[in-house]
This record gives structure tokens, sequence and C-alpha cells, in this order.
């Protein structure tokens, strides 16, 4: 693995992998025409404002993208976030103790008795629409888990619902939300609006990309440097899977038990070239032709020599 990537572990990664086969593997057929979910006016064409009737529009305009049934009951609820969460101060949630980026959640989902949803959003996150867009995406993929009756809890299900809403099109809002810089007393801050950190959710982002064949400039036109980057490095590792791809496109029940081997990941020339014989990669084309083959100078010869050399050496670096 290079380590020029900046990409979960070898550990991380299968985990990330066999959970989105997982997923796929369940709702297969329903997410076949998953697309890129832009937070954009294409996508989110409602007007917004800081009140309730604003925000479940804006819910339900997200639950739209899920394969979930027009029928099924929610309830939101704004929650005040405790002391910890708060992290005192300024009163604008970006001061805490202690030094790195702050962890911020919500959009937790409870099932009530009756079959409806319950849907805790914090009042300091409405007011940031990537924080609240990240929430409601978590909220969403979260609801999607509960109708298919999946069974993991606590943070593991935190970690799936992200997992589900990216793998309906949601990712970009939860990419978005992984790392989000706020003003405080001492300056900016970074927050972690989700329970998959910035990398991670680049990786499954790029999956997705790949998985659906849409467009990876989609995703970039949405993002901010930090994530911008992440992005870049997840794609070129993913573009070094390409058997993991199609078995999550074709046949994602075959990685869903983890069971797996990692190609290494290439670079330039190793993805231009591929497994090509490279003494042969400036051979010219076996064609037959009633022209005759040109007769090259010792000087075009040794400068085809000097190419071949610099691309064998190239590759041999990757």
């Amino acid at each position: 693995m290079p380590t020029d990537l900046n990409i979960p572990n070898d550990e991380t990664l299968r985990f990330l992998v066999s959970r989105y086969a997982r997923l796929r593997a369940s709702f297969g057929a329903v997410l076949e025409g998953a697309e890129v979910i832009e937070p954009s006016g294409k996508h989110f064409p409602d007007a917004f404002a800081l009140e309730p009737e604003a925000i479940l529009r804006l819910f339900k305009r997200t639950m739209s993208y899920a394969p979930l049934s027009d029928g099924v009951e929610f309830a939101l609820g704004f929650v005040e976030a405790d002391d910890e969460a708060a992290g005192g101060g300024c009163g604008t949630g970006a001061c805490a103790p202690g030094e790195g980026s702050k962890k911020v959640l919500s959009g937790a989902v409870f099932e009530r008795e009756e079959g409806g949803y319950a849907v805790p959003l914090r009042v300091q996150d409405v007011g940031d629409p990537v924080v609240l867009t990240a929430s409601i995406a978590r909220a969403v993929g979260a609801m999607v888990l509960f109708e298919a009756d999946e069974p993991a809890q606590g943070d593991d299900f935190a970690v799936l619902s992200e997992l589900a809403a990216a793998s309906t099109g949601l990712g970009v809002l939860l990419l978005n939300g992984a790392c989000v810089y706020k003003k405080g007393c001492s300056g900016l801050r970074a927050h972690q609006a989700t329970h998959l950190d910035v990398t991670e959710l680049a990786v499954v982002n790029a999956l997705f990309c790949r998985v659906h064949r849409a467009k990876p400039g989609v995703v970039r036109g949405h993002l901010q440097t930090t994530q911008a980057e992440a992005f870049a490095d997840a794609l070129t590792w993913v573009d070094s899977q390409e058997e993991i791809v199609e078995k999550l496109r074709s046949t994602p029940e075959l990685l869903a038990d983890g069971v797996f081997e990692f190609e290494r990941a290439k670079g330039f020339f190793g993805r231009l070239f591929g497994k090509r014989n490279t003494s042969d990669a400036l051979a010219p084309l076996s064609v037959k032709s009633a022209v005759p083959a040109k007769v090259r100078s010792e000087a075009e010869m040794r400068r085809l020599a000097e190419m071949r050399a610099l691309v064998e050496d190239a590759l041999d670096g990757q």
C-alpha cells in the first residue's frame, strides 16, 4: 500500500468494503438506480429557513432519495446539547477542552412502539446546513436499516446508518459533515459531525462512484479542500481494486464475509500500462500492411531504447 495515500488502514478498508457489500447484497435491486445526491438546487430546490416547517421539508426531500415508502411515519425533535458536547464558553458550540477535532453528532433515530420513528436534531446544528444535512442523511440511513430489520445497535448501528445512507447516494452530504471548521474563542476548529471520519467516507464515496459509474467530478464539485484531497486519494486506491469494484457491482455477496485480498495500489504509469509486458510497451503494432516498415536509424533506435528504459524504471518504482 503506498504510504503517500491518505487512506484508512487495511482492517478499516476491509470493514468498509464488506459492510458496503452486505448492504448491496441485501438491497441490490432497489439501489441499482441510485445517483449522487448533490447539495444544490438540483436535488434540494425547496427554499430553506430556520424554522421547523423548512427543516421538515428538507428531511422529507432527503427521505425521497432513499428506498423508503411514502407511508413511513416519523417525527422530528429539537434537543439541546449537553454541557460536554456543547463545550461551554462562547455558546457557538465551537469551543471545547483539549486539542484535536471535536465530534458533534445528532440525527440518531429511535423506533417508536407504534411503528414510526423519532428523529432528534441538535438545536445547535440547525443553523449549520452542512452539519444539519449530515445529521439528516444519517437519520435516513438509520430508517433504511430499521425498515430492513438490521440487528446492529449502538455505534455499530450509527456507522451502518452512514454506510446505508451513502449506498443510496447521500454520501456527499456525510463527507462534507466529516470535517467542518467553526470559529470559536481560540480560532477555527475542526468538527466531525459523522461517526465515520473524512478518509473513511471518502472511500465509501469513491466506491459508490465506481460501482454506479458516476462521474467523480460531480462529487468533487461539492467538496471543500480537506474532503477533496481525501476523495482524490480514495479514488486512486479504489481504481486499483478493479476486481473488488466489479464484485460489488455484480456479486456483492462474495465480499460480504470480508474474506478477500486487496490489490496493490498502482500509480499513474501502472494504471496506464496495466499488466502489459513493458518490454513491448513501445513496440510497433503487429498489423499486416502492404506498406513496408520504416527503417530506423541508429540514433532513433537509441532514443527508443532510452524511452523504454524510462518507462520500465517508472513502473518498477510503483
